[in-house]
């Protein structure tokens, strides 16, 4: 069984000489497939769905690491008579 494929539809017609030398420079043809290609980049303080998962990182490590439950205030004295040590 052969198999016949076509690359090009048919009718389609070759490139103009003016589209030729529009591709013709490559560091514009690279500059213009990376601008396309690359998603935006926005810092991280502007974009709300990061920004609120990094803040929920922290709280999370935060609160696991116990922090929040040392106090620096003396330990409590006994309220009741102490007996001496012999």
């Amino acid at each position: 069984m052969k198999r016949h494929y076509r690359i090009t539809p048919p009718g389609q017609q070759a490139p103009t000489d003016a589209e030729l030398a529009r591709y013709r420079d490559p560091k514009r043809l690279v500059h213009a497939y990376e601008k396309a290609v690359r998603r935006p980049q926005r810092p991280i303080y502007r974009d709300p769905k990061a920004f609120l998962a990094l803040l929920l990182i922290v709280l999370l490590a935060w609160l696991l690491s116990g922090q929040h439950e040392r106090r620096d205030t003396p330990p409590a004295e006994p309220s009741g008579p102490q007996q001496p040590a012999p």
